[in-house]
């Protein structure tokens, strides 16, 4: 049975075992089902080592509040529930790791020689050892390791408290942040967090100078990667436990090739108390807000991200009223424990139990600490992992410092219904149209799901595509009361449009889980197209007449797993043969999380890469004026909130009986919505008139084409069949432009904008 296989049995059983009703405490404590000696452990981080279908368990463990203490043995607990079918660990620490101490404070994992086995490195303090990197062995003998700092470029003995693994330059292997509070680990002076940057075989050199030179910052304890401004790159976060010029914590905003801004002044103090924060969309707006450890004083609260609230276009945050519990505290760690969509954050407690504020899914945390069972105990750090398979997250913690007779770490079982939700994609950027005959052909994407803690989300992604050298786009036709052909049979790379003729509003829906492509209402003469990548069948509905149709795929799909950059960013890299002139790339995305959870993108066709069209109306470039406030910049359109001109390209062929021609907008207001459309003539000789913040320049017996949102680069493709939606016959010329919304930028109080015209000549 393979791992997938084994895992899937046990989340079965627990389905089928749900009816029976959660407890009051839904998160108990399993006394003694972690062996090991009661150490003073600090930090705890789950992954499955031997890719044997279960998590296991690392700690960090080793003495000493602000100075060092006794070294401890580094923690690595098996699990061993697909081996006995039953939950048990097991302390192989010494035979898997080899017996090495240190004053580890904390642990992180990754797979940094993509070999698809999870590494692992140890965050050492007090200046007495280099970090540890344990290198897995994979597939020769899985969930083994060997310490490799010093051959792999971890040679420097460092102070630290956390790190953390990313792909920060955008190449496809995890890069690694360690910070490093210099010669006092609660104050002083204090130091720069370290960075390496990995050479693709898991062997990283140290960066400094130009592209890395975040300010000195004492007792910094934190590291955390996310895309804070929207740009598809992981910025660094890291949270400090003392107060700090230029900003308590770092904010270091990275350029996508792991060279990084200073913008620690962005974030909110909060109190000199703070050990650590979690980010995460927190109020289902996309962009990535923080949950703070003492936010003011000992008590915890929300951090707002306004990057979607401005627009995009100045990054801001607001820090929310704190929470009404004062406590000292230490940890935070997100998971959706009620099953409601999204994150509620669990606090890791000094006090009398661990704390729980559930969200009310707009940042609002209302207290529920009574859910998890009341242990009075010390702890430091806690993490989540379903580690008995049944479906729903369980919580780990980690203790020490003080209340010795308790340092014992524990596991509470979750008692309630197992995550049904599957990940949620909370953005896609698609490659540029093909330039290359081989790839890699790049293709990105961010989720979330229901836990998340230090960047760790347990999912698995996968991108199917196929490149088709002879695409063909079949139509299929909404009738009063049938779909025909009711039943499609096409090659796996095809795009099918479904063409409304019923006389009334009709739709296009998916019946066959998880795709959920959904054309929406249809007017009568309306168009739908959606491609389909995988062999198959697939099953769509109408609506409002309920009769149904399919799609049958045959052939064969490509598949490429994608790389967990970190901070729930997935980069994925297609290759394969696109010399042919007509080539198209088919793609779609998949996510599974760790209850078999699946969510499937809808699929993006790209063409090949062939420049075409004259592009007209440049505003200031062709000596008219933008409208209001005579901005403008030769070769765009005219200025908006990004400080550019929206620009409209054109790449493909403007054939009638071929047509592969995709419209291509960039720097428009990046996660805003626009609307490709289609004219007949050029308005006033080519020059335009005012329209909005723009220039209207395409008019005349006006066609919209497709809706799409700018991605966070400010880019949009259609994916539509131009020449049939636009019902462009050949010999005839046809002018295209981009309307967009552009909110915070309205020099004639519309709050919208366009893009320069495209002329395009059809044969």
């Amino acid at each position: 049975m393979s791992s997938l296989d084994a895992r899937g049995a046990f989340v079965l059983a627990a389905l089928l075992s749900s009816a029976v009703p959660a407890a009051a405490q839904q998160f108990q404590y399993q006394a003694g089902a972690l062996p090991g000696a009661a150490r003073w452990t600090e930090g705890v981080t789950s992954a499955d080592v031997d890719n044997d279908g279960d998590l296991d368990v690392f700690f960090a463990e080793g003495e000493g509040f602000s100075s060092a203490g006794t070294k401890r043995q580094n923690i690595l607990l098996v699990n061993k529930l697909v081996e006995n079918g039953s939950l048990s660990f097991a302390d192989e620490s010494v035979a898997r790791l080899g017996t090495h101490l240190s004053n580890a404070k904390g642990v992180c994992t990754g797979d940094a020689d993509g070999d698809g086995y999870q590494d692992a490195l140890f965050a050492n303090a007090f200046n007495t050892d280099t970090p540890f990197l344990y290198m897995n062995r994979g597939a020769a003998q899985p969930g083994f390791f060997d310490l490799e700092s010093s051959t792999r470029g971890l040679t420097t003995v460092l102070n630290s408290a956390s790190a953390q693994f990313g792909d920060l330059d955008d190449d496809g292997d995890l890069d690694l942040v360690i910070n490093h509070v210099g010669a006092n680990y609660l104050g002083g002076a204090g130091a720069k967090p370290k960075l390496y940057i990995n050479d693709g075989t898991g062997h990283f050199a140290e960066k400094t100078g130009a592209g890395w030179n975040p300010p000195n910052k004492a007792a910094q304890m934190d590291v955390q990667f996310t895309d804070v401004d929207g740009d598809w790159d992981l910025d660094f976060v890291g949270y400090c436990r003392t107060s700090n010029t230029g900003g308590n914590h770092y904010l270091m905003l990275n350029d996508g090739a792991a060279n990084f801004t200073d913008a620690s002044t962005t974030l909110p103090n909060g109190s000199t108390s703070c050990y650590e924060a979690e980010v995460a969309d927190l109020d289902g707006d996309t962009d990535i807000d923080v949950f703070m450890v003492s936010l003011s004083g000992f008590q915890e609260g929300a951090v707002r991200n306004n990057w979607i609230e401005n627009g995009q276009t100045t990054l801001s945050f607001t820090a929310l009223s704190p929470l009404s519990l004062a406590q000292d505290d230490n940890e935070i760690a997100l998971c959706d424990f009620d099953n409601d969509g999204d994150l509620d954050a669990f606090v890791g407690s000094l006090g009398t139990q661990e704390r729980l504020w559930r969200n009310d899914g707009g940042m609002t945390f209302a207290a529920n600490h009574t859910a998890i069972q009341v242990v009075s105990d010390s702890t430091l750090d806690c993490t989540f992992a379903d580690v008995d398979n049944d479906g729903d997250y369980d919580l780990i913690t980690a203790q020490g410092e003080s209340n010795s007779a308790q340092w014992a770490n524990k596991l509470y079982l979750n008692t309630g219904s197992p995550d049904t939700i599957a990940p949620k994609v909370l953005g896609r950027r698609i490659p540029d149209p093909l330039t290359s005959d081989v790839g890699p052909w790049l293709a990105y994407a961010k989720i979330q799901d229901q836990v998340l803690d230090d960047g760790e989300n347990y999912c698995g992604a996968t991108a199917h595509f196929v490149v088709n050298p002879a695409p063909t786009n079949p139509f299929v036709t909404i009738q009063a009361g049938s779909f025909s052909p009711a039943n499609l049979n096409v090659p796996a790379g095809t795009l099918v449009t479904w063409q409304n003729a019923a006389g009334g509003a009709q739709s296009v829906t998916s019946t066959t889980a998880p795709w959920t492509y959904d054309s929406g209402t249809l007017a009568n003469g309306q168009l739908y197209q959606h491609a389909f990548v995988r062999p198959g069948v697939y099953a769509y509905t109408s609506g409002p007449g309920g009769f149904s149709g399919t799609v049958t795929v045959t052939g064969s799909a490509d598949a490429v797993a994608g790389t967990r950059s970190g901070g729930g960013l997935y980069r994925f890299a297609m290759t394969g043969n696109a010399a042919g002139a007509s080539t198209q790339l088919y793609y779609e995305l998949e996510f599974t999380d760790w209850a078999g959870n699946v969510s499937v993108t809808d699929a993006e066709v790209i063409i090949k890469s062939a420049s075409t069209g004259t592009a007209y109306c440049f505003g200031d470039g062709t000596g008219t004026s933008c409208p209001c406030n005579n901005h403008g910049a030769a070769g765009a359109g005219c200025m908006n909130s990004t400080g550019n001109g929206a620009r409209l390209s054109a790449e493909g062929t403007p054939s009638v009986g071929a047509d592969t021609v995709v419209l291509k907008v960039s720097d428009s207001t990046p996660g805003q919505p626009g609307l490709f459309f289609q004219g007949d003539n050029a308005v006033n000789g080519g020059l335009g008139t005012t329209f909005g913040d723009g220039l209207r320049c395409a008019g005349g017996g006006v066609v919209r084409l497709q809706v799409r949102v700018a991605s966070g680069t400010g880019e949009a493709l259609t994916t539509i069949g131009l020449a049939a939606k636009g019902g462009v016959g050949a010999g005839q010329t046809k002018r295209y432009q981009w309307w967009y919304r552009d909110p915070s930028f309205s020099p004639c109080l519309s709050a919208f904008n366009l893009s320069n015209g495209l002329e395009l000549s059809w044969n």
